[in-house]
């Protein structure tokens, strides 16, 4: 089987094929193929096959489409039209095709809609009929777009954009500046007529979108008491493999004998990653917290609120080796740096992390960071014994 070679015997059609695709095609219509009366000169890149229509058999077919990129013939070559230039109007608040007794157009009738084929500007038109009273940013979640902002949306994404991009930094480590350069040339590659920058409202969506999917997996959405009332470390996955008492464990571990006690035991190791610095280049107010404790992070504002009333408290000197971790916590170059780093109380055996067990560090690893730590991710359980690892425990 050589399928490279068996290919580049065929290599000479697909280059033909996709050289008639850039034109009318070998017999091309001289009228639409929907109407039969109005000129053939418009083609959709997105649609199954090479169909040519009319406008207004090419606004009609799009309706529930609006996204789809569109292609003009003006005498000579195929060149980009828009479906808004066209008179295409997104009506949300009701089925497609059904038009609204009293729409209410979006901020300057202008709306930019990011979806995996490019940045898009449409004109889309809110329900303000009175048939069903939602909000501007409901109707458009109901049109699977996730509004850019609560007040005023003028910017949104369609989820399947906001999909593709978290997988892609999972799996590809695609950055959210990479991912919108991408999308930025799918629309004009060459750069003649740029989309507008909609490069931050498309970080503060997927920041967003993940705390979202991070509470609907845990969860959390099904909650009677709503989002506010999950508990510290509710949406952290647990240590599959580690005890878990009411989950893996057998009815009467707790007496088990002695001899056995290891097997209903937890190991933990404490330890610090100082390669995992942050920038000081925001404030709380600007950029607060969202999970606010609920997976392995823990409550920032408690944090911060414990590290200020010790921060007097001298931190003790090792005495049976010069470990510069220690001894040289305070003299950690921080300049410029929210946090130089940070610790985090794992699971010695299969490296998952404690819930509320991470945390930033600020002076290099100094003992009052990892005693509280240590605390948040042990409060709580009702593991009878502990086994803990931390290289720095001398002290």
């Amino acid at each position: 089987d050589e399928p490279l070679a068996m290919w580049m015997l065929e290599s000479e059609v697909f280059l033909e094929e996709m050289i008639t695709l850039e034109g009318r095609g070998w017999d091309p219509p001289k009228c639409c193929c929907n109407c039969l009366s109005g000129p053939a000169d418009h083609k959709c890149l997105d649609c199954l096959g090479r169909h040519l229509r009319c406008t207004e058999c090419t606004v009609e077919k799009h309706r529930e489409n609006p996204l789809h990129r569109i292609k003009y013939w003006n005498g000579s070559y195929f060149e980009d039209r828009t479906l808004k230039t066209l008179g295409l109007r997104i009506q949300l608040g009701h089925r497609p095709g059904v038009l609204c007794m009293n729409p209410e157009t979006s901020f300057n009738n202008n709306f930019t809609i990011l979806d995996n084929q490019g940045i898009f500007s449409v004109t889309l038109d809110f329900c303000a009929c009175g048939e069903r009273a939602q909000s501007h940013t409901a109707q458009l979640l109901h049109a699977r777009l996730f509004p850019a902002t609560v007040e005023n949306p003028r910017t949104a994404a369609t989820f399947r954009v906001l999909e593709t991009l978290e997988m892609l930094s999972y799996t590809s480590k695609v950055s959210v500046f990479e991912f919108y350069q991408a999308l930025s040339r799918l629309t004009d590659n060459t750069k003649m007529n740029p989309p507008l920058d909609r490069y931050p409202q498309l970080l503060c969506m997927i920041h967003e979108w993940r705390y979202l999917k991070l509470l609907k997996h845990a969860g959390c959405g099904h909650n009677p008491k709503g989002v506010l009332a999950a508990q510290p470390g509710e949406c952290a996955v647990l240590c599959p493999a580690c005890p878990q008492p009411g989950k893996n464990m057998p009815q009467g571990w707790k007496r088990a004998p002695q001899g056995e006690a290891y097997l209903h035991s937890c190991f933990l190791a404490i330890d610090a990653n100082f390669r995992l610095r942050r920038k000081d280049v925001s404030s709380d107010a600007a950029d607060p917290s969202l999970s606010k404790g609920l997976s392995y992070f823990v409550e920032e504002l408690e944090y911060k609120k414990y590290l200020t009333s010790s921060s007097t408290a001298p931190e003790p000197k090792l005495t049976c080796l010069r470990h510069d971790t220690v001894n040289l916590a305070s003299s950690k170059c921080n300049g410029g740096v929210a946090a130089t780093g940070v610790g985090a109380v794992v699971c010695a055996q299969h490296d998952f992390r404690l819930p509320n067990s991470v945390g930033d560090l600020q002076f290099g690893e100094r003992y009052s960071n990892m005693d509280y730590l240590f605390y948040k991710s042990v409060k709580g359980t009702k593991m009878i014994q502990l086994f803990v690892s931390y290289d720095i425990a001398c002290q």
